[in-house]
């Protein structure tokens, strides 16, 4: 199972709870989606492996052209200062 949590206001308790609890009419919240759909995230270099040939890749010329700007935004960024200067 897949989850995202994110922030959310809560106004006139527009949000529902599935169980008996109540919510103030506003609030600042944390709210978490659950994906039962989703393939559960690989927890494990071997199991991120083995999931590899069924995942959705870019096709080779995309993927060219996603690693040449990267490289291309790479080579315009200035060095790193050091952090001991």
């Amino acid at each position: 199972m897949n989850y995202k949590t994110v922030e959310v206001e809560l106004e006139n308790g527009h949000v529902r709870p599935s169980g008996a609890e109540t919510l103030p009419a506003r609030a600042h919240a944390l709210l978490t989606l659950l994906d039962n759909g989703a393939p559960a995230p690989a927890a494990t270099c071997g199991e991120l492996a083995g999931r590899w040939p069924a995942l959705d890749k870019l096709p080779p010329v995309e993927a060219q052209s996603f690693a040449d700007d990267v490289e291309r935004a790479r080579s315009s960024l200035p060095p790193p200062a050091s952090a001991w200067d």
